[in-house]
């Protein structure tokens, strides 16, 4: 049996820009899929990008570039900002 996909995320980026000059790259080309029934966790060191993928997902922040699929909806189309 297909299990449906809950979580797909392609190339996502997130650039943070200080002053218009300096660039702080959170997330570069994440790449995931989590189907359904599945379990997984984020893991990494401080400033790893963790909190900035969980804020992309519930839609307090926006990327800087890549798709988010959740439950089928597209972030880009479905976000809490648009």
């Amino acid at each position: 049996m297909n299990k449906k996909s809950v979580l797909t995320v392609k190339n996502l980026n997130k650039v943070y820009s200080k002053n218009g000059s300096k660039q702080t790259h959170a997330l570069n080309n994440l790449n995931l899929e989590v189907k359904e029934g599945e379990i997984f966790g984020l893991l990494g060191p401080n400033g790893a990008g963790k909190s900035t993928f969980i804020n992309i997902l519930g839609g307090s922040v926006i990327k800087s570039g890549g798709k988010v699929n959740v439950w089928g909806f597209d972030l880009d189309k479905k976000s809490k900002t648009s």
